[in-house]
């Protein structure tokens, strides 16, 4: 079986690759160009016919017209969501953007040179088999832990808000829960806790092959829940270094010693984002009460959608949800198509307990903020929490 195919007619750029991986005999193979002329979805079926297995890594292109590259691309991630894509072709804003739309995990230039191919395709294998055991298999092996990751299209959303608030709620109720900050350049979520880590996520994935006892020495401990924190890098030039993979590697390695992890991570869909969502078990989808916000964040759900995110349940979060902009909730779940799940109220209580570095469902818990971001814990935790508060923010508003 090939572990990496290469759709493209240019066998100079073939044999290209094929050197510069230096991969075992049979490990790398070539589309039959006849295929690669081929209706997209005629292909990728003609394609999955002759192979054994899926491959872990197609690459598309060069010599192909970029629109036949992408229509090639998308079949693959919608037919074969096992396999990563990997695009060759010119970089460019454009070429970005319908990449990503068409599932596409990088975009590499036809003349990068050897390293540049071999660290791509490395990625993209790596990729696969995070995708590939992201889910706990029938027999219980696998990551026994609920990953949460937080994710919202634009700063000042509320995200790490959101973020510290559930994982001290669950924390509170369950124990046994982490907090990861994967906002690698600015995350806040230690000052969020008013915590000093000596240790954060640098130091996490400096090993070769960490493995969770490694892990768990690294975490701060928030005294007032129990929670446990994986802090963010110190210097943002550091965080830059951090290797997406070994980010999701550790939350991986966390979620078997943890019930929870939750995730916090940088505005929009940045690599390091994107490696947490191919391991995550549930995403929050966070929402301001804003058209730029909205915008943004249904642009958000089609990117999810058309990269393969998919098995992942969803919980749809709508801050300041009692704004009088001239925008209704009911508006807002037209535009981006999908239902709001849990509605945070404007609250005075917010600003307060993020500047004195105490969640607010611990400093001002019969606020009904604190009552709302309960019920966002209640669609994770076995325990319901003990209410000191409620009203009309602080109930479910729909079942998913």
């Amino acid at each position: 079986m090939s572990r990496i195919v290469l759709a493209t007619p240019d066998a100079a750029f073939a044999a290209r690759v094929d050197a510069a991986l230096d991969a075992p005999d049979g490990q790398v193979s070539r589309a039959p160009e006849r295929v690669l002329m081929m209706d997209a979805a005629r292909a990728v079926d003609t394609l999955t016919a002759e192979w054994e297995a899926p491959p872990e890594v197609v690459a598309v292109g060069p010599g192909l017209p970029d629109d036949v590259a992408l229509r090639l691309a998308g079949a693959l991630d919608e037919r074969v969501p096992e396999t990563v894509v990997v695009l060759v072709a010119e970089p460019s804003p454009e070429i970005f953007e319908r990449a990503l739309r068409a599932g596409v995990r990088d975009v590499v230039a036809p003349d990068a040179d050897d390293a540049a191919l071999r660290a791509a395709v490395e990625k993209a294998a790596e990729a696969a088999e995070r995708r590939r055991s992201a889910r706990p298999e029938p027999d219980g092996s696998g990551p026994a832990g609920r990953i949460i990751v937080v994710v919202s299209p634009k700063g000042g959303s509320g995200k790490t808000t959101v973020a510290t608030n559930l994982a001290v709620d669950l924390a509170g109720r369950e124990g046994d829960t982490v907090l990861v900050d994967l906002d690698v350049q600015f995350g806040d979520a230690s000052s969020a806790l008013q915590l000093l880590p000596e240790h954060t996520l640098t130091d996490a994935v400096a090993a070769r092959e960490p493995d969770a006892t490694s892990l768990k020495v690294l975490l701060s401990k928030h005294d007032a829940s129990g929670l446990y924190v994986l802090a963010a890098p110190h210097d943002p030039v550091e965080g830059e270094q951090i290797p997406a993979e070994r980010a999701a590697t550790a939350i991986e390695l966390l979620a078997k010693e943890f019930r929870y992890v939750v995730v916090d991570t940088s505005a929009g869909l940045a690599e390091h984002t994107l490696a947490a969502l191919e391991v995550a078990s549930d995403l929050v989808l966070i929402c301001s009460m804003d058209v730029p916000s909205v915008q943004g964040f249904r642009k958000t759900i089609t990117a999810l959608d058309q990269i393969g995110m998919t098995s992942q349940a969803r919980h749809v979060v709508l801050n300041r949800a009692d704004a009088r902009v001239g925008l209704e909730t009911s508006d807002i779940e037209r535009t981006v198509g999908v239902a709001i799940d849990v509605e945070l109220p404007s609250s005075r209580s917010i600003p307060l307990s993020v500047n004195q570095g105490v969640p607010v469902v611990l400093q001002d818990p019969r606020a009904p903020v604190a009552a709302a971001l309960r019920t966002l814990g209640d669609r994770f935790a076995s325990a319901p929490a003990e209410r000191e508060g409620g009203g009309l923010f602080g109930r479910r508003r729909r079942k998913r």
